[in-house]
């Protein structure tokens, strides 16, 4: 399992499990069943799209440009913007856990298999019932007569009854009940729910949410049906009578629900207005959910108490440039920028050349390209590639590193060398993912291939 599938499983079980437990503990016993199902429903669509939503906040470091060189207050030369590796404290370890055993991919795998082949031979099964029995509408709602005896479900906008007891005593009321069902639209809560069991088959509060909406559905249809001309105890005693007789599960029917649940409900005081405050706790579970893991805060990408070499801010008023010819610089040839001086202080000094055989440029007619397209494009695969060492997540080690590459006239990654670092291990990483490059396409001047110098900032930063 790679990396965002672990995340997902981590972050939408967490949410599901607050949201389930609130639920529980404070909602389940309250009478606004509308409100309720728009809790549970949003509970579950905000667990799933939650491991996807990421905010990114950070300040971008000043710089001043010289023509076509860009030199930033750090003083490095060709910077190019920052890579961010992420990685949580929490969920390091089990993440590295679940990749090391490969059986678990194939046992989710197989899970994932079988409820979508126990949803599509219930939809079979529903398919199967409208096709081959007759359809009267009633109201603009296909009712179904079947031949086996069960009590009344619906699917959709059909309804399904017995036709051994379409005259029983009774039917009038579960007909009710299941037109309550199809006039709140349960069967597409149903049908969502049924489609992310093949994928949440795995998370138990999964489970524990969609039994509540289900139980829901049912407080809803029976508050639907329980009007002044309808006598309550009769209905609570007719859902006695139809407990023991079964429906398809993907169907909306008169006998999901615990009958003593329901009727507990039923005989329930209605909740008062003020209790609707409880639903506040929700909201207030949604916005810690968001912070904690959709909001990453990289302002400050983390400090080290051993760092020798600390960055100040720089507020640049003024720049001085000097060029031999200024004329030969208009045409876009070589510029070379001994030093920028800001405030009478020397914030860039230009670095000495590489011990190399070939001259390293670092303005180019034609940039170096990576993989067909720019130096973005290299620390998109920068980014994928890099791995936040263990021994760094350990001893909560954050920070960032500084490296200088060359990409030579053949197109090699060469010349690799941490600048500034953190910490060695953090150092050693992204040395090892910069050195292991693809070849790239050099950068030409003049129109010959040349070496071309790039300093790559990567930011460690911990969850």
């Amino acid at each position: 399992m790679n990396t965002t599938v672990v995340n997902f499983m981590i972050e939408s079980g967490i949410s599901l499990a607050i949201f389930t437990l609130v639920y529980l503990l404070f909602l389940r016993k309250e009478t606004f069943f509308v409100l309720n199902r728009i809790y549970l429903l949003g509970s579950v669509c905000f667990s799933i799209l939650l491991p996807f939503i990421h905010f990114q906040v950070f300040n971008k470091m000043p710089s001043i440009m010289l023509d076509e060189v860009t030199i930033t207050a750090t003083g490095y030369q060709n910077l190019l913007q920052t890579v961010f590796v992420y990685s949580s404290t929490i969920s390091g370890e089990i993440e590295k856990t679940i990749q090391s055993i490969g059986p678990i991919r194939f046992i989710y795998l197989l899970g994932t298999t079988f409820f979508f082949l126990v949803f599509l031979y219930r939809l079979l099964q529903i398919t199967a019932l409208i096709l081959n029995n007759d359809i009267e509408v009633k109201n603009r709602i296909s009712i179904i007569k079947i031949d086996r005896d069960t009590t009344p479900f619906s699917f959709f906008n059909f309804v399904f009854i017995s036709r051994n007891n379409e005259n029983s005593q009774g039917m009038r009321e579960m007909l009710a009940h299941e037109m309550e069902h199809v006039r709140q639209g349960h069967s597409y809560d149903v049908m969502i729910l049924e489609l992310l069991t093949i994928f949440l088959w795995f998370n138990p509060f999964f489970w524990l949410i969609k039994r509540s909406i289900r139980e829901n559905h049912e407080f809803l249809a029976d508050s639907g049906v329980l009007k002044p001309e309808v006598s309550s105890a009769a209905y609570r005693l007719l859902l006695l009578n139809s407990a023991f007789l079964q429906q398809p599960v993907i169907a909306n029917n008169f006998n999901y629900s615990l009958i003593k649940i329901r009727i507990k409900m039923i005989r329930k005081i209605k909740s008062p207005k003020t209790a609707t405050l409880k639903l506040s706790i929700g909201i207030l579970v949604t916005a810690a959910l968001f912070v904690i893991f959709a909001c990453e805060n990289n302002k400050k990408p983390g400090r080290n108490n051993n760092i020798d070499n600390k960055q100040e801010d720089v507020v640049i008023k003024s720049v001085t440039k000097s060029m031999e010819n200024p004329e030969a610089a208009s045409k876009k040839a070589e510029v070379i920028v001994d030093s920028v001086v800001v405030d009478g202080k020397v914030v860039y000094k230009k670095q000495p050349s590489l011990p190399a055989n070939e001259q390293v440029f670092i303005v180019v007619e034609q940039q170096a390209s990576f993989q067909g397209g720019d130096v973005d494009t290299f620390r998109n695969w920068v980014t994928k590639n890099l791995k936040y060492p263990d021994i760094a997540i350990k001893n909560g080690i954050s920070g960032k590193v500084y490296v200088q590459y060359a990409v030579n006239s053949i197109g090699e990654v060469v010349d690799v060398k941490v600048i500034r670092s953190v910490d060695p291990s953090l150092g050693a990483e992204a040395v090892r993912v910069i050195s292991s490059s693809p070849k790239w396409e050099p950068a030409k001047q003049r129109g010959e291939k040349v070496k071309q110098q790039f300093t790559i900032p990567i930011a460690f930063a911990l969850k």
